[in-house]
């Protein structure tokens, strides 16, 4: 463990739940399995932002270590917390090589890591720095055999699509789709869902176009809620109440 891991962890533990008796409090609404002390992503933010403060020259390569020994750590707290580090630090998310991303993958399980990882975290100007190599992992994580992995290939999508213009996003977007709408598990059915809803934003046409020629192949809870998501605004067909959190928006 990297002493700054250990420092991170300590802040973890002092503002999560206290330790029960019986077996450890494990992240079930996440699906991961690992131990989970109750940080709420306010708290993981804050922690994130202040010890990239406390840390100012230095370098990216001493960061993605300690990155790397978050992600090796055994809470979900430990392995999600990289992802609000890279949201805040430029130079260090700049830093980060498509197999880095893939070697994290590896120690991540169920939507919320994968999520806090890769939703909005990457944006169009983080991939397209070097685009052949980020275009060949994500066309590598569609079809690993790591269902955490194939998701992350749609996720990892979200922020470009939403952010930009740029049709090679669109297109590896369509692809990734295409390759996964066959599959039924809740984890790729809802990403299918939610990057088809995010390009309605920017590539309206070519959804509903996409809709019309594979609605028969797609999963059912992509093709409805993007159909009420070009209807009304919003996958459910009804207003907003509350702000975005660091998983699944609209």
């Amino acid at each position: 463990m990297h002493p700054e891991h250990a420092r991170l962890l300590a802040q973890i533990q002092a503002v999560g739940q206290p330790p029960r008796e019986g077996p450890p409090l494990r992240d079930s609404y996440g699906g991961s399995g690992h131990p989970f002390y109750s940080v709420g992503a306010p708290e993981r933010r804050a922690i994130a932002r202040a010890w990239i403060a406390g840390r100012q020259g230095s370098g990216p390569d001493e960061t993605l270590a300690v990155l790397d020994s978050l992600f090796a750590g055994e809470s979900h707290e430990e392995k999600t917390l990289p992802g609000f580090i890279l949201a805040a630090d430029r130079g260090a998310r700049r830093a980060v090589r498509p197999e880095d991303l893939d070697r994290w993958l590896g120690e991540l399980n169920g939507w919320a890591e994968i999520d806090c990882l890769c939703q909005s975290v990457f944006r169009a100007e983080d991939l397209t720095a070097d685009w052949p190599a980020w275009r060949a992992l994500i066309e590598r994580l569609a079809v690993d055999v790591n269902i955490n992995k194939r998701r992350a290939a749609m996720v990892l999508l979200n922020a470009p699509v939403r952010g930009s213009d740029d049709p090679r996003f669109r297109d590896l977007a369509l692809h990734v789709i295409d390759r996964l709408k066959g599959e039924r598990d809740i984890l790729i059915t809802k990403a299918v869902s939610w990057l088809l809803r995010t390009m309605t934003v920017r590539h309206r046409d070519e959804v509903e176009h996409f809709l019309a020629c594979e609605a028969d192949r797609l999963p059912k809870v992509a093709v409805r809620e993007t159909r009420t998501k070009l209807a009304t605004g919003t996958k459910s067909g009804r207003a907003r109440r509350t702000m975005p959190t660091t998983t699944e928006t609209e």
